[in-house]
């Protein structure tokens, strides 16, 4: 098993920290003698390379003229390593031995300085990706690693242009993570990390920039304004300046939220007594957890009256938390006749508080992806006739979420995800007539029989139960067996009713 496998625990050498060696057959890594682990960190450091016998001996007596038995004392050293550890005609770590010098073989892995590069290596590629919680495993990996200054048993004259490296790498590391935790919502962590870092070295304005930020997005604007303020009295009294342009950015962005807050919510109202659909109401919960990394585009279709409207509506609830900054619904066909995207984004804009609109579609996306990036926005758009109707309406950066409703697969869009929706099967169906009437069993078996699954046929039905008490449930039956056992006749003769007219159904 990798270091990487199992989170470290086959690393045979670590030197972040005081310099220890995984024996076999022991629970835990070893610590080594003094003189020892002075001789094997200086062969860690140049992994692979030969390090003739002067170095080692400055590594070993720093400072001092080392004494007459130092080559046998180096001799000694090393078959103490060799003995305890190594498997000199083995395939593992090994050392060699040549006239005056001696090399450590090993793999990367078996070494917790090189395992730290590799998973700051992979969280990088992560983040770089997209994919913040991946990011978030290899980094707090690469995090565990460190145990206090890498070689501490070397003098400083030896190792210190590698530990100052692997130093900054590690400030590096915090706040790649701190960006990670935040970009994958775990604000209470990224927000204790990034507190760490400024307290630690209150004259790097990365983390306090970061800091900012993580407050205004876990919703703390008071604490991220407070925290600048005590940032930029830091600057001024320990160095004379004021902050620099990100910690000025990240101030602005706390200033500018509480109208990035007051984003509309318009959403229509909840269907109370919404039946099934739960797979794809899952999906939709999962995929709004990924918009802090991406722009999700959900396209729901299906035949007229399977309740696509009402399944986006019903999900757009269920996930509006995740989308503070807006849930839009937009009707992209008012009475029936699609709009176009330039109309669309006109209005868009106009409610956004944008004053000049521009002329072309194009400018007016631009200025619509401008608006929304950096915001959390929910965008339901209902009635999708095509895809040039939809696409200029589409967010461009991370942040966001939009759901699409059309009746047939007619959009051609990049990187959707599609969900068909199909009529509910009959105890659904059965199930959503029968809550909202009550009706005797004779009735709702009728209702399942004539409305094919179609919800918006079933509440139609219902409404028109609801609407004649003075009717038996056989004289209900009755009428629903005057119709032709075809679900759209029966949503065209029910919706048209005289009891029915002024109906809105979901």
């Amino acid at each position: 098993m990798t270091a990487e496998e199992n989170g470290g625990a086959a690393v045979l050498f670590r030197v972040l920290g005081t310099t220890e060696m995984r024996v076999p057959g022991e629970d835990g890594p070893r610590r080594v003698a003094r003189k020892p682990a002075a001789l094997l960190a200086r062969l860690l450091v140049s992994r692979g390379d030969w390090v003739d016998r002067d170095r080692l001996a400055a590594a070993i007596w720093p400072g001092r003229v080392p004494p007459r038995s130092a080559l046998s004392n180096i001799k000694s050293y090393v078959w103490q390593i060799r003995h305890d550890l190594l498997a000199p005609h083995g395939d593992g770590p090994r050392i060699e031995a040549r006239a005056g010098a001696y090399r450590l073989c090993a793999e990367p892995g078996d070494v917790d300085v090189e395992c730290f590069r590799q998973h700051t290596a992979q969280g990088r590629t992560a983040m770089a990706r997209g994919d913040a919680e991946s990011a978030v495993r290899h980094l707090e990996a690469a995090e565990e690693l460190w145990r206090g200054t890498p070689f501490a048993d070397l003098p400083d004259e030896v190792v210190a242009p590698v530990v100052a490296e692997l130093e900054e790498l590690r400030w590096e590391v915090r706040e790649t993570l701190a960006d990670a935790l935040t970009a994958a919502r775990r604000h209470r962590e990224a927000i204790a990390l990034l507190r760490d870092l400024t307290a630690a070295d209150p004259l790097r304005e990365g983390p306090w920039a970061r800091l900012v930020l993580a407050l205004v997005r876990a919703g703390r604007r008071s604490e991220a304004l407070a925290t600048y303020d005590e940032a930029r009295r830091v600057l001024v009294d320990e160095l004379g300046v004021d902050p620099g342009r990100a910690l000025a950015e990240a101030h602005r962005h706390a200033l500018a939220e509480p109208a990035a807050r007051r984003g509309r919510c318009d959403l229509p109202r909840d269907v109370p007594d919404f039946t099934g659909r739960s797979r794809e109401v899952a999906r939709l919960t999962e995929l709004s957890r990924s918009a802090a990394t991406g722009v999700p585009v959900v396209v729901v279709d299906g035949v007229p009256g399977v309740g696509k409207t009402a399944l986006a509506v019903h999900a757009a609830h269920r996930i509006a938390g995740e989308f503070p900054d807006g849930r839009l619904f937009v009707d992209l066909a008012p009475d029936g006749d699609p709009l176009s995207a330039n109309v669309l984004l006109a209005r868009l804009l106009r409610a956004a508080g944008v004053r000049d609109i521009p002329e072309t579609i194009g400018e007016r996306a631009a200025v619509w992806r401008a608006h929304l990036a950096g915001r959390r926005v929910l965008l339901v758009l209902d009635d999708a006739s095509s895809s040039d109707q939809v696409r200029p309406l589409l967010p461009g950066s991370a942040g966001c979420m939009v759901v699409v409703t059309a009746c047939t697969r007619v959009l051609h869009l990049d990187a959707i995800e599609p969900m068909r929706l199909l009529p509910l099967p009959a105890a659904q169906t059965a199930d959503l007539f029968r809550s909202s009437t009550g009706a005797p069993a004779d009735v709702v078996r009728e209702v399942v029989r004539r409305t094919g699954g179609l919800p918006l046929a079933v509440r139609a039905a219902a409404a028109l139960f609801l609407a004649r008490p003075q009717w038996t449930p056989v004289q209900f039956a009755a009428r629903l067996g005057e119709m032709r056992p075809d679900s759209y006749d029966l949503l065209e003769h029910l919706v048209t009713a005289p009891a029915l007219r002024g109906l809105t159904a979901v």
